[in-house]
C-alpha cells in the first residue's frame, strides 16, 4: 500500500505561473540591485534591452525546466553570448560575476516569496525550484566566464602583437634616423672638404679672374648647401624633441600658397625652371599657418633643387567641407626608391587607380633586395641626404597637423606630393 508521500512530486505549474507573472518585477529588482552595487559601474549606461540581454530567454528556459518541458535553447550558448555582450560593454569579470550573483539571489528570493504566499506549497516543489536555480546558475556562470576567459586571452594576444609591432616600428624609425644622420654627416664632411679645397686654391698665385670666380662660386654653392642641411637638421632635432606645437588660426590658404610660390619663383628662374600655381582665389581654413608654409616651402625647395629642367606645378582645392588638398608636382628625375624605402611608413605611397603617375613608390612589403635605386641623370644637384632630411621634416610636420602625405613617383618623369589637411584643425 502506498501513501501520498511515496508519490513523485507533480510538475510545479503554480510556481512557474507565479514566476512568469513576476517576470517584469524580477528584472527590475535585478537591475536595481546591480545599480546599487559599486562593483558594477556600467549598469546606468545600458538601456533596458541592453541590460537584460539574454536573461529573458534564460528565464524562459527556467520556466520550461519547472514545467517539465524540454529546453528550447542551449543554455551554455546563451551564457556565452551574454558574456560576449558584457565584454563589449566594458564589464570586468568581477562585474559580470556580481551581476549574475544578483540575478540568482533575485530568483531565489521570488521562490521564497512564493512559499510565503502559498504556505501549503509542497516541499518537493520548492526543493526542485532551488535545485533548478543552482543548476542554471552553474551553467550560466560557467558559460559566461568561459567566453570571458577566451576573450581575455585573445585580447592579451592582440596586445602582445601590437606591442611587438610597435617595438618593430620604433626600431625601424631608429634605424631610419640613424641612416639619415649617417648620410648627412658624410655629406657635411664632403661639403667641408670641398670648401677647404676651394679655399686653398684661392691662395694660389697667378690664378686668372675667371678661375678665381669659379672657385668663389664653388665656395658659395657648398656653403649654401651646408647651411641648408644644418637648418634641416636643426628643424628635425626640434621636432624629435617635441618642441614644435600647433597654433591654429583662420586664414585664406590661397593667399598663403600664392605668396609662398612667388617667394620661391626667383630661385626657380635662376635654375631655368618655371613654377605655376593654380587654385581658387579664396580657401578659408583653420590650421597652423606657419607649419603649412614650412611644409610647402620644404617641398617646393626640394622640387626646385632636384629638378634639372622643366617646371614645378603647385595646385590646391577643397575636397569637401572638412578637408582640403595641396599638390606639388615636378618634372625631375623621380624620387629614388632607395630613399622612399628608407622612409616606408613615414611617407607611405598611394596606390590607386586615380594616380597621376602610374608607377608608384615600391610598397613597404618589398625587401631591400627588391628595391633598385633610380639612377637620375647626373646634374649639378645630385640627390643626397638633404632630400631625405627635408622629407623627414615634412613628415613630422604633417604628423603635427594630422595631415596625410601621399607620394607618386616615376623614374625620369617626376614626383607628385599630395597633402590632405583638415579644414578645421583644433589646437
Amino acid at each position: 500500500m502506498t501513501t501520498d508521500s511515496d508519490e513523485p512530486a507533480k510538475p510545479p505549474v503554480e510556481l512557474a505561473t507565479y514566476l512568469f507573472a513576476r517576470r517584469e518585477a524580477l528584472l527590475n529588482l535585478w537591475r536595481t540591485a546591480c545599480e546599487a552595487d559599486v562593483t558594477i559601474p556600467n549598469t546606468a549606461n545600458l538601456s533596458r534591452e541592453e541590460f537584460n540581454d539574454q536573461v529573458p530567454v534564460v528565464l524562459d528556459l527556467f520556466d520550461q525546466q519547472l514545467r517539465g518541458q524540454p529546453l528550447a535553447h542551449d543554455l551554455s550558448y546563451l551564457a556565452s553570448e551574454h558574456g560576449l555582450h558584457r565584454w563589449h560593454k566594458g564589464y570586468s569579470l568581477r562585474a559580470l560575476l556580481a551581476e549574475l550573483s544578483h540575478l540568482y539571489q533575485c530568483l531565489a528570493a521570488e521562490v521564497t516569496a512564493y512559499s510565503h504566499h502559498y504556505p501549503n506549497a509542497e516541499p518537493a516543489v520548492l526543493h526542485k525550484a532551488y535545485e533548478s536555480i543552482v543548476r542554471f546558475s552553474s551553467l550560466l556562470t560557467s558559460g559566461s566566464v568561459t567566453r570571458y576567459a577566451e576573450l581575455q586571452r585573445e585580447q592579451a594576444a592582440g596586445r602582445a602583437e601590437a606591442l611587438q609591432l610597435t617595438l618593430n616600428r620604433v626600431q625601424e624609425l631608429t634605424r631610419q634616423r640613424s641612416a639619415i644622420l649617417r648620410t648627412a654627416t658624410h655629406d657635411l664632411r664632403g661639403g667641408f672638404g670641398i670648401i677647404q679645397g676651394a679655399a686653398s686654391l684661392l691662395t694660389k698665385p697667378n690664378a686668372t679672374d675667371e678661375e678665381q670666380a669659379g672657385r668663389l662660386s664653388m665656395l658659395q654653392r657648398n656653403l649654401l648647401s651646408i647651411s641648408d642641411m644644418l637648418s634641416q637638421l636643426t628643424d628635425l632635432a626640434r621636432l624629435e624633441a617635441g618642441q614644435e606645437t600647433v597654433h591654429s588660426d583662420t586664414f585664406n590658404a590661397s593667399e598663403l600658397l600664392r605668396s609662398t610660390v612667388q617667394s620661391i619663383e626667383p630661385l626657380a628662374h635662376e635654375r631655368g625652371l618655371f613654377v605655376q600655381a593654380d587654385g581658387p582665389e579664396e580657401l578659408i581654413v583653420q590650421t597652423d599657418r606657419i607649419l603649412v608654409q614650412r611644409i610647402i616651402q620644404n617641398l617646393l625647395l626640394n622640387a626646385i633643387k632636384y629638378t634639372p629642367s622643366g617646371f614645378v606645378s603647385v595646385s590646391w582645392s577643397a575636397i569637401d567641407s572638412h578637408h582640403w588638398i595641396i599638390g606639388i608636382q615636378d618634372t625631375g628625375p623621380g624620387l629614388p626608391k632607395s630613399l622612399a624605402s628608407s622612409l616606408l611608413e613615414p611617407l607611405k605611397p598611394t596606390v590607386e587607380f586615380s594616380s597621376v603617375l602610374q608607377n608608384t613608390v615600391q610598397p613597404a612589403s618589398a625587401t631591400s633586395e627588391d628595391i633598385e635605386p633610380v639612377a637620375p641623370p647626373k646634374t649639378h644637384t645630385d640627390q643626397s641626404a638633404g632630400e631625405g632630411i627635408g622629407l623627414y621634416v615634412v613628415k613630422r610636420l604633417c604628423e603635427l597637423l594630422r595631415a596625410n602625405l601621399d607620394i607618386e613617383t616615376q623614374p625620369n618623369r617626376g614626383t607628385l606630393f599630395r597633402l590632405r589637411l583638415a579644414t578645421h584643425h583644433e589646437n
